[in-house]
């Protein structure tokens, strides 16, 4: 009935019991929850723009575990980003020649299989990169945060019971890796940890190429101590890996059963290119920080920083 009330998508009991559990959900709560960020929002003028569904809020809600000031403080970073970063969440249309270009590739790919009904979402990072143009390490990164919010919305194994990322880096080139900058490090690590309610389980880094250390080090330097703790980086035996992940997760060329690379690639690009119109409307939701009761929020109070930093450079 609640959920009828508040439009929003049943779930199976499993995760019920898990979200009442670990996120602090409590059923008899989520109209006057969620009507309290509404309300909230509507009083907000810089966040006029912004007309969430209830199962966005619920997301929010569910990933700071119905704290209603951290989700607060989330969700208006969330939309202060999408002013801020343009780089990354803005011109996200996925018919995009460019941007289809990126996503057709196949480098951000969520398996379908996780490994109980109430388990994590894996998601399978393929930087194959070496050959042909390079991409911009940005364009990258504005596909990898378009899958996610379609996951925030639509997955609740993602939301509810978190993701765990394993990023093959094999065939990753010298100058790919040298896109990393300070500037673009921290905006990344601060959009995955201050914007979106993701519940980062793990990480596991295969095929480490010579100088992922510096880049490493890099991004940690803005991470939490919880997140640099989940970072796990494996050689080229992965024995230690399937260990702790279980390869029948996989995809089959990987030496699992969780679809082919292919497959996978072609399901994701028909996902956000059928969200094609959500993707143009969500380019509305965002800060007018021209209008923020206090001090508007910059690129240089958020970030320290206004230009540019060099490019990485590798012994």
């Amino acid at each position: 009935m609640i959920y009828n009330m508040l439009n929003l998508r049943p779930i199976a009991k499993s995760l019920q019991e898990k979200c009442e559990k670990e996120l602090n959900e409590q059923p008899e709560r989520l109209v006057s929850d969620i009507k309290a960020i509404r309300d909230w929002l509507q009083k907000q003028p810089h966040l006029q723009s912004v007309k969430p569904s209830d199962q966005w809020l619920l997301s929010f809600l569910r990933g700071n575990k119905f704290s209603l000031e951290r989700t607060k403080e989330k969700l208006d970073m969330s939309y202060t980003l999408r002013t801020l970063v343009p780089e990354i969440f803005k011109n996200r249309d996925p018919l995009d020649p460019k941007l289809n270009e990126v996503l057709r590739k196949g480098l951000f790919l969520p398996l379908k299989k996780c490994a109980k009904e109430d388990g994590c979402r894996p998601m399978f990072v393929r930087l194959n990169l070496r050959d042909g143009p390079l991409i911009p390490v940005e364009q990258l990164m504005k596909v990898a945060f378009m899958i996610v919010e379609i996951m925030i919305r639509d997955d609740d194994n993602f939301l509810i019971c978190g993701e765990e990322v394993i990023v093959d880096l094999k065939n990753i080139g010298m100058a790919a890796l040298s896109q990393w900058t300070p500037a673009l490090a921290k905006k990344v690590v601060m959009s995955f940890e201050k914007a979106l309610p993701v519940r980062m389980k793990s990480i596991h880094i295969l095929n480490p190429p010579p100088g992922l250390e510096t880049v490493l080090n890099l991004v940690k330097a803005f991470m939490s101590q919880k997140l640099k703790d989940r970072i796990f980086v494996y050689g080229q035996n992965l024995n230690s890996f399937h260990e702790r992940f279980p390869q029948e997760l996989l995809p089959e060329e990987y030496g699992g059963n969780n679809g082919t690379v292919q497959d996978l690639s072609d399901y994701w690009t028909h996902i956000l290119e059928s969200n094609r119109d959500w993707f143009l409307a969500e380019e509305e939701a965002c800060s007018d920080e021209s209008r923020r009761p206090e001090n508007p929020k910059t690129t240089s109070s958020l970030f320290g920083v206004d230009g540019s930093f060099r490019k990485l450079d590798f012994d």
